[in-house]
């Protein structure tokens, strides 16, 4: 694994290091789905490239919310998932540079190129074409819309409870993404509480939900265990109005309050303080 610096972004000279004479691959995300960095793929392509090795990146978090041009990024290969751009569940697709050839995971027939067996799913596949195209059609305003009212959300948490650390860049993020570590208290408690007030959010990675411990993601860019516990990711949709900013962000602090009187980390952090 590359190291990755205290907002998640890849340290290009650890990436150097690692790549040895052998490497045949490298696979990096263009943007982290639980904290909504967006790494500078290009300039790591140009790191990747210069030692003959072959460069992917998973798009899946990114595609549909942020431009993504395969010629811009500099990538042999990249792969994305129809239901982040609201296509349907279950489909995706492989871009591979022309000439790059594969070796097929399984033996079968020769559909999608050779590369895999199987019928294709041609309704998912249409569903995710016209999804693409509308997700395209209309980005710029999407991105106006969603990244103002993530950085009103990121605005209203921040400044409404103390002790809570915004994880990922500010800026160079995915419009839609805004993603918290709340000290002395469990994400599991937080989602279980917000949920009983109509409010949907997650603590982690979809990949680990099921997995009560600290992300591994958290850990790599430095977060104590103890505060990873207390991951927070909210993501906004296109039928997100101001109005469920504003009632995320009065319903939230009395319910971290209240968590926290309940926490022996808390009140262990409030001794010590009087101390």
């Amino acid at each position: 694994m590359v190291p990755v610096d205290k907002e998640g972004f890849i340290q290009l000279r650890e990436l150097e290091k690692l790549i040895r004479k052998d490497t045949i691959l490298v696979s990096i995300m263009h943007a982290n789905g639980e904290v909504g960095t967006i790494q500078n793929i290009s300039e790591i392509a140009k790191v990747v490239k210069n030692s003959g090795a072959i460069f992917h990146t998973d798009a899946i978090a990114s595609t549909g919310a942020i431009p993504v041009n395969v010629k811009e990024l500099g990538v042999d290969a990249l792969s994305i998932a129809g239901n982040q751009f609201y296509g349907p569940k279950g489909s995706g697709a492989l871009w591979l540079r022309s000439g790059l050839r594969l070796i097929p995971l399984m033996d079968g027939g020769i559909q999608e190129g050779g590369r895999r067996p199987g019928t294709e799913d041609i309704a998912a596949i249409v569903g995710m074409g016209k999804a693409a195209e509308l997700a395209t059609k209309n980005m710029k305003e999407r991105i106006e819309k969603l990244s103002g009212l993530r950085d009103a959300l990121i605005k209203g948490i921040l400044g409404k409870i103390d002790h809570v650390v915004l994880t990922g860049n500010s800026s160079q993020r995915i419009p839609h993404h805004a993603s918290f570590c709340v000290e002395f208290i469990e994400g599991e408690s937080m989602l279980m509480m917000l949920n009983l007030n109509g409010i949907a959010v997650s603590s982690g990675s979809a990949c680990t939900s099921k997995a009560l411990k600290a992300s591994h993601v958290l850990l790599a860019m430095g977060i104590s265990h103890e505060l990873a516990q207390g991951s927070l990711l909210c993501t906004i949709s296109l039928d997100t109005t101001e109005n469920d900013i504003d009632y995320v962000v009065e319903t939230f602090p009395p319910i971290v309050d209240r968590l926290r009187q309940m926490s022996p980390l808390y009140a262990k952090y409030i001794k010590e303080k009087k101390g």
